[in-house]
């Protein structure tokens, strides 16, 4: 009993000891990763990540995958630079609307229609890309400096609103999977969808609030990317596709469903945002951060493999 508290204790908070580890050793390989700048440059690359990432956990956790989530992103981007000169709170309004109604069909598809989440997704994101395109053919578009000073806002070259959006994340993302009856749900799920159902769980539903979740916090994502980058762009987004799946499983969440938690995401956000900027120093070209996220990414997956084949010759 004791080991098996003392496995979950590392299990669940394995990722920070390794993501104090990795800044030690970036600080001690090059002097211009411990620097303020830098650092405050990590928390406002790993906003993105982080809120694309809080849905994708909600996802992987109820055992599906959306890969719609870097196109709606992008979609949100591209709605922004031509919405906002009507004014940001319509602007927002309808790229939430929107992202709800993105999530819904998501959730229908698979819940209802039995479609692979897989599957659907996918379809959503060709969708959505081509709308992207459509409404932003060339980066480009208004996106007012009141919303990019707040969004950005820094104090003592510390960016105070990025990192009061990171911690909101993680509270909301953690209460709700560890405190709310929803939360529970969508564990039951990723455990055993039938047991879930034969317990009163309306498995279909939490589904479809799965999708929507992760539809609205990628559309988040979106928002800040946009005042990040002072434009729309229908591929700012697709990025975070890959980024948000590295996040998710190297936080603790299994591929399998049904275990992980939020607070691991958040921690593996940090760390991908930090290794662009480390191997930048290092003078590693762009081309090989990419090698270096697939095999970070493949080697997260055959661990958790390893784990599940473990947990189940137990």
């Amino acid at each position: 009993m004791r080991n098996k508290r003392l496995k979950k204790i590392i299990f669940d908070w394995y990722i920070y000891i390794v993501l104090v580890i990795f800044w030690i050793a970036s600080s001690a390989a090059s002097p211009f990763f411990r620097t303020t700048s830098t650092f405050s440059t990590i928390l406002v690359s790993a906003v993105p990540i982080a809120l694309v990432g809080l849905g994708q956990t909600f996802v992987v956790l109820s055992r599906g995958f959306d890969l719609s989530v870097g196109a709606v992103a992008s979609l949100a981007t591209a709605i922004a630079s031509v919405t906002m000169i009507w004014g940001i709170g319509p602007s927002i309004g309808s790229i939430i609307l929107i992202s709800l109604v993105i999530g819904a069909i998501n959730g229908f598809g698979v819940s209802k229609l039995k479609i692979d989440s897989f599957i659907m997704t996918l379809g959503m994101m060709f969708f959505l890309t081509g709308v992207s395109l459509l409404i932003r053919p060339s980066p480009g578009g208004f996106i007012p400096t009141n919303f990019k000073k707040i969004l950005l806002y820094h104090v003592a070259n510390l960016p105070l609103v990025p990192f009061l959006i990171l911690v909101l994340a993680a509270t909301v993302g953690i209460l709700v999977l560890q405190k709310r009856r929803f939360g529970r749900e969508i564990y039951a799920i990723g455990g055993d969808p039938e047991s879930a159902k034969m317990s009163g769980v309306n498995v279909d539903r939490t589904r479809i609030k799965v999708f929507i979740v992760s539809a609205l916090s990628a559309a988040m994502a979106g928002l800040f990317i946009s005042a990040r980058i002072g434009s729309g762009n229908a591929e700012a987004g697709a990025p975070y596709l890959f980024d948000s799946f590295t996040a998710v499983f190297m936080g603790g969440t299994l591929v399998t469903g049904g275990v992980g938690c939020y607070r691991g995401t958040v921690a593996s956000a940090l760390i991908i945002a930090s290794i662009g900027h480390i191997l930048q120093f290092l003078g590693i070209t762009i081309w090989y951060h990419f090698i270096v996220k697939g095999l970070l990414l493949a080697g997260v997956a055959g661990i958790q493999l390893l784990i599940v084949g473990s947990e189940r010759a137990e």
